[in-house]
């Protein structure tokens, strides 16, 4: 039995050590994309207050209105071809 213990213990010691190198790896992996991304940011925080700055300029991140760059006639456009494409559909059904 105390046998069986130890290895269990072993075993699991192993897989800790795997999920740490992987997780180490995994991470780097990640700042070297943001870094890729955001070319001019000195570290993940920078990185990551620049990827939400842009994020809140397209209106996404901070519940903004995404359609806020759209004037009234593009809007409509959009809508009357929804509303077209709709139609289609129940005409075919």
């Amino acid at each position: 039995m105390t046998t069986w213990v130890i290895i269990s213990w072993v075993f699991v010691a192993i897989l800790t050590g795997v999920n740490i190198f992987v997780f180490l790896k995994l991470k780097q992996a990640s700042e070297q994309m943001m870094k890729m991304a955001f070319p001019g940011s000195k570290n993940m925080g920078d990185a990551m207050a620049q990827m939400q700055k842009m994020m809140a300029g397209m209106g996404g991140a901070r519940g903004g209105n995404p359609m806020a760059g759209m004037n009234q006639q593009q809007m409509n456009a959009q809508m009357k071809a929804a509303m077209d494409m709709l139609s289609n559909m129940q005409k075919r059904k």
